[in-house]
């Protein structure tokens, strides 16, 4: 099976190479027989990296040691559902997944035609299949998946214990996913730019961009979501290197969309626009090199290896070809017109960009740090939390000022004199929620600031709906419904800005409210903080296959009565001999009330660690809002006989309708992405008794610590 798994990575291999130099020169030339064979390996490598990945899938699943990556990451004991997500724990598993999406939608781009790029199609297909033979020449060469073990091998390695976790079945590829569809943008510019036919690939690029981005930040909001309920320390977001690593596409690709869509609306920014996609294709490979080249100590980095230093060749390759093809078309690439007012959104989206181009620029800069200090002086340098607070607050409240602000502006002229006093009123109203915060006890100067940012942004939004009602003139509901339906995309734009307030608050709530107490516990004693009674039951101990669990179980009464048992524990797996600690959180939509078991102090007494983080709900509240958000944006209208505007459109109804559904089913997966943040844990068999207050004859002594 193993020589069968290498034919099939052989034949990927052959396959995309062929295909994108087949597609490229075929459609240079002129040569149709020559593009239909490009075009026909592009579906054969396909097939051939599925039946790759069809054959490294059996070989985890039936336990094949003969496998080195399966022996690596896999193990008897492991579970059905944690062996399929062994596929993308490792690096060669990982690219061949990657290369997957890839090839996967590089086929959809071709064959779906939704938003069809015409002419720039087929060398688009050629791009597209030269990044997955990269992909491929990585793993043939460097990263094997179906690499032969070199020893018999009785039983592997099995997962990393922080590993085994739900969000580890969907985490890492949506990441993967986010990456492989900001592919399908960077092949359109460059196709577009070495073509010179730079008005052609904005339309097609929009969608791929927008779920692009959406895709991407669920993957990260569930990376986040995973970390607060699983490393035990409180948090969510730590400034890992590998963190930034997907944090830095996500924020450039943000500023990207916001070009693409100045550019389609007024013809501004287009050198802007191609840079940015350059860029936040060429960060996902910079994410690669964090995780591959081991270069730093991260929780993600693996070992040292040169996958990181090819992506990183690649990399700086594409910065080349990017900035060569921008100079090389800088004529068609001027502004349709000069910035008339300052005051427009056109403005905003470029402060916007600015702020986050200089936000990523920092992140990366403290992310790469160590390495640039140990190459530079011969000592490495980290940076702090600090630093790139530091560089957060501001930038962020800028961005933030001005997506509260975007309802009440338009493209390509100053406001209204109705917009300029619905804008006036905003800010009053936005100084009276910052009075009412400060009389509440709000005292942190950014608190207060994001509070009135938000109280700006959802003036300025009801505003805006109250002018386009009035301009209706149809009535509340007839108005708002035709409002809804007529400028859908518009109002999925500021549901997404809602979304992203809500993830503001959050976030300053949760890291500036934040409380926390250690304790030192014997079985029976209670602890009073912050209006709760915190009580010690038992301790307890169960028995799994693979692991075993120690669990305190705690009785909890808030101020309003309420009680609540949580049980936060810690687990030894067998196989790697190994403790994990394992959190219990009580949230409620203004707070969530954050156990940890650090330990065992001896006499049954045991180290408990209680936070209270305020408003942290609302951060993956806003995620979610921001996904339905995009989802509505990127949903395709409803085809209508009326809606095919050109013959092509007219003559091809069956494939348009194919890359609709497909963008239908990419939003549903997005959505679907934003919700799956949420843990589950079930308790199993074996349970027994410890420490119990209520029955000292139970006890057991030596709770391992």
């Amino acid at each position: 099976m193993r020589l069968v798994g290498q034919l099939c990575l052989l034949g990927g291999f052959v396959s995309t190479g062929y295909s994108a130099l087949a597609a490229i020169v075929g459609w240079r030339c002129g040569h149709e027989r020559l593009q239909k064979s490009g075009i026909a390996a592009a579906w054969l490598g396909l097939f051939a990296l599925t039946a790759a990945i069809g054959v490294l899938l059996t070989a985890l699943f039936t336990k094949d040691f003969r496998f080195a990556y399966v022996a690596q990451y896999s193990s008897q004991q492991l579970a059905p559902f944690y062996s399929l997500s062994s596929l993308w724990v490792g690096q060669a598993g990982s690219l061949l997944l990657w290369s997957w999406f890839c090839a996967v939608l590089s086929l959809v781009f071709y064959s779906g035609r939704f938003h069809d790029p015409g002419a720039l199609r087929v060398p688009t297909l050629g791009v597209l299949m030269g990044f997955c033979f990269f992909l491929a020449t990585v793993m043939v060469f460097a990263a094997d998946p179906m690499a032969r073990s070199l020893s018999p091998v009785r039983d592997g390695v099995g997962l990393s214990p922080v590993l085994q976790h739900p969000a580890m079945l969907i985490h890492p590829p949506i990441v993967f996913l986010g990456y492989a569809f900001w592919t399908v943008p960077f092949a359109l510019v460059i196709t577009a730019l070495a073509t010179g036919r730079v008005e052609e690939w904005v339309g097609a690029a929009r969608p791929w961009a927008v779920l692009g981005w959406g895709i991407l930040g669920s993957g990260i909001l569930i990376g986040a979501r995973w970390a607060y309920g699983e490393l035990g320390w409180g948090g969510y977001w730590s400034w890992d290197p590998v963190e930034n690593g997907s944090l830095a596409p996500w924020l450039i690709g943000t500023a990207a969309v916001h070009t693409l869509m100045a550019w389609r609306r007024c013809g501004m920014f287009k050198k802007s626009a191609c840079a940015l996609v350059v860029s936040a294709f060429g960060l996902c490979s910079f994410s690669t090199f964090l995780t591959r080249s081991g270069i730093f100590s991260s929780l993600h980095a693996f070992s040292q290896s040169p996958i990181g230093w090819l992506f990183l060749g690649m990399m700086i390759g594409v910065a080349i070809l990017g900035i060569a093809l921008i100079y090389l078309q800088r004529a068609r690439l001027a502004p349709r017109r000069a910035l008339r007012t300052v005051w427009c959104l056109e403005a905003m989206v470029a402060v916007s960009a600015l702020a986050l181009v200089a936000l990523t620029a920092v992140i990366c800069g403290g992310t790469l740090s160590t390495a640039i200090s140990d190459v530079a002086f011969g000592r490495k340098i980290t940076v702090g939390l600090a630093f790139y607070n530091n560089a957060l607050i501001p930038t962020g409240l800028v961005v933030l000022f001005m997506t509260a602000l975007a309802p009440l502006l338009r493209w390509g002229a100053a406001p209204t004199p109705p917009q300029v006093r619905a804008t006036w009123a905003a800010f009053a109203f936005a100084v009276i929620v910052v009075i009412v915060a400060y009389a509440a006890g709000v005292r942190h100067p950014i608190e207060l600031a994001v509070s009135g940012l938000a109280g700006l942004a959802a003036a300025a939004l009801l505003g805006s709906l109250y002018l386009d009602l009035a301009r209706s003139n149809r009535g509340l509901w007839r108005g708002l419904r035709g409002l809804l339906l007529g400028q859908r995309r518009q109002y999925a734009g500021f549901l997404i800005h809602v979304g992203l307030f809500c993830l503001a608050i959050g976030i300053a709530g949760s890291s500036l409210g934040s409380k926390r107490r250690e304790a030192v516990m014997s079985v029976g004693d209670t602890v009073s903080w912050l209006g709760r009674q915190i009580r010690f039951a038992r301790l307890q101990e169960r028995e799994d296959p693979d692991k075993l669990v120690v669990e305190a179980q705690l009785d909890i009464v808030d101020q309003a009565g309420r009680r609540i048992a949580l049980a936060p524990a810690q687990h030894y797996y067998y196989l790697q001999s190994e403790w994990t600690t394992e959190v219990a959180i009580g949230s409620t939509w203004s707070s969530d009330f954050y156990t940890i078991l650090e330990g065992n102090e001896g006499d049954q007494r045991v180290r408990l660690t209680f936070v209270q983080t305020p408003l942290i709900s609302l951060i993956w509240l806003g995620g979610c809002i921001m996904g339905v958000g995009t989802v509505v944006t990127i949903w395709p209208p409803r085809r209508t006989a009326s809606t095919a505007q050109t013959k092509a459109d007219a003559e091809q109804p069956k494939s348009a309708r194919s890359g609709e559904t497909f963008m239908r089913a990419a939003s549903i997966l997005l959505l679907a992405c934003f919700v799956a943040s949420q843990e589950s844990t079930s308790d199993g068999p074996h349970t027994r008794c410890i420490c119990d207050a209520e029955n000292p004859a139970n006890n057991i002594e030596g709770f391992p610590s």
